[in-house]
């Protein structure tokens, strides 16, 4: 029984380790906000691959992670990955323009491990912030914590797209 489309906010990272914690803090920022009944906001922290088979639930997954682009602090990326963009054959081709994580577990071999078992949404979105440190402490940088609303706003504006899709 079909209820409409399931949307999953994911953040990713440590909330221990000062700006890789960016993903959780928007978490838990839009944990405060009036969320559509069918968008899940989750706390992943450090899942890797683990994640994996839950993803099969959603039509749409918005990851939400810091990221090591070498840009400035607090620049806020935004990439969107179809699930036939994601090649088992060619991995690190078909996913080198996303490459953000900054976890031993990347974003993409989760995102392989999904499509090989079966569980892949048709899209992926991934919000990053670019960090200015990843150090011991609960702490974000001025740069990263300011950018936390922006991502908010970000994704809020992104749902009803997917929302009013058919």
């Amino acid at each position: 029984m079909e209820r409409g489309k399931k949307i999953l906010i994911a953040g990713i990272g440590n909330k221990y380790m000062g700006d890789d914690s960016f993903g959780p803090r928007v978490i838990d920022a839009l944990m405060t906000r009036n969320l559509p009944e069918n968008v899940e906001a989750r706390d992943a922290g450090l899942c890797g691959v683990t994640l994996a088979p839950d993803l099969e639930d959603y039509e749409l997954v918005i990851f939400v992670d810091a990221v090591q682009k070498g840009e400035k602090p607090g620049t806020i990326y935004r990439s969107e990955i179809k699930a036939e963009q994601v090649e088992e054959s060619k991995p690190e081709e078909a996913m080198n323009s996303f490459s953000l994580s900054v976890h031993e577990t990347r974003l993409e071999e989760l995102l392989l491990f999904a499509k090989a078992i079966g569980t892949l949404p048709p899209a992926t979105i991934v919000i990053g912030c670019e960090v200015r440190e990843i150090t011991l402490g609960e702490s974000l940088s001025p740069e990263v914590d300011a950018a936390v609303q922006r991502a908010v706003e970000l994704i809020l504006d992104e749902l009803p797209v997917y929302l009013s899709k058919s």
